[in-house]
């Protein structure tokens, strides 16, 4: 095992709990007892754990995925019965984990976020504060998504997602998933010729295969959803494992390379702000640049983004509002902090466009800049 100090674990809903609803309060007493030989060796563990939805299930008013609602009004039914199963859940999730690290001499504790909490930058510094301190103490902060308080259109997806941006935040040195097959494989699990992979260093070449395109049965999430997020957190420089939760010491055999596969990082770290801007932020807008710059940002070259580079602006956004940057086919190249709102950038756009050539040469690039680089990140 390399030298790790923190990890970040995702757990599975295939994981933890049995069709019925009902926690496998055995592999959850096995998964906390690897956790804790890591915490013996000094090592700081951080939990984005899934279950909470399918543990609602054992309930007998709510068995029936189809239970009565009388109060749905304009509310989506479906995301309603699953805040619901959530909200009943939860509290089982916790309560499941804390009596089992107790056992062991630990505690955790409970972080239900959404995904404004991450998008909002004063909210996820204060986020990334607060689990900073509770690592300092030695308490397992256990994360996941607060459906009670999501909508539809502002969620995470999946805790895969949820995980990459936790990992990303606290900069972990790995991060490793959990899930109900031994890694990723060549072709779909179930067949008999397939053969686990115990590395994979270029993630493009499986994203159109179609074996990985599908949402699993009991969660969210799915192998792409992984693939993805193996992907940008290999470029933030973090590495990741994907294996089966179900083996004996699983965390530590992924952590030792034993099982599962392995996505190594690129060398170099991204800074905290860049980090954020590539993982947790969301959008208002779309700057739309010319071929010459998005030709540079497309091979990571670093660039800001001048007057001179913008084609077309989309959205209304205020100044220092997140805007993705994108090619004429609407390719997303990356996001960054823009410096004017929506209406000024298109009048100085249009302004520089009018000027002669000649005294568009005495104008410094500085002061044209619209995105600068050090507000900039690679998607």
């Amino acid at each position: 095992m390399t030298k790790i100090n923190r990890v970040t674990i995702k757990i599975g809903t295939a994981v933890l709990t049995k069709l019925d609803g009902n926690s496998s309060q055995e592999v959850i007493d096995s998964l906390v007892d690897d956790v804790a030989n890591l915490k013996d060796k000094g090592i700081q563990v951080v939990i984005i754990s899934s279950g909470a939805v399918n543990l609602g299930r054992s309930v007998p008013e709510l068995k029936d995925r189809h239970f009565k609602l009388e109060q749905s009004g304009k509310f989506n039914p479906e995301i309603l019965r699953e805040q619901i199963l959530s909200a009943v859940g939860q509290p089982k999730l916790m309560a499941a984990y804390s009596a089992s690290f107790e056992k062991r001499g630990y505690h955790c504790a409970q972080l239900l976020v959404t995904r404004s909490d991450f998008a909002d930058r004063k909210f996820y510094l204060s986020l990334r504060v607060v689990t900073e301190e509770l690592l300092r103490l030695g308490i397992i902060p256990i994360f996941n998504e607060n459906d009670v308080l999501t909508a539809e259109e502002i969620n995470f997806g999946d805790n895969d997602q949820l995980a990459m941006m936790v990992s990303a935040m606290l900069n972990t040195d790995q991060l490793v998933v959990l899930t109900n097959v031994d890694g990723v494989f060549d072709r779909p699990p179930n067949d008999r010729k397939a053969i686990r992979l115990s590395e994979i260093s270029d993630v493009d070449q499986f994203l159109s295969q179609y074996w990985v395109a599908g949402r699993s049965l009991s969660g969210k999430g799915g192998m792409r959803s992984k693939l993805l997020c193996a992907e940008t957190l290999a470029s933030l420089g973090i590495p990741m494992s994907i294996g089966s939760g179900l083996a004996k010491r699983p965390i530590t055999r992924l952590l030792r390379g034993e099982s599962g596969t392995f996505f190594p990082a690129a060398e170099r770290k991204e800074k905290a702000s860049k980090v954020w801007l590539a993982t947790a932020s969301v959008p208002s807008g779309n700057i739309i640049v010319s071929t010459y710059l998005a030709e540079l940002l497309r091979h990571k070259r670093a660039a800001s983004v001048l007057l001179a580079g913008i084609e077309e602006i989309r959205g209304d956004f205020n100044k220092k509002d997140v805007v993705k940057i994108c090619d004429d086919d609407q390719a997303v190249l990356g996001c960054g902090l823009v410096r004017f709102d929506s209406q000024e950038l298109a009048d100085k756009v249009k302004q520089y466009r009018a000027l002669p050539d000649e005294e568009k040469a005495q104008i410094k690039a500085a002061d044209t800049i619209a995105v600068h680089y050090n507000d900039f990140a690679f998607l």
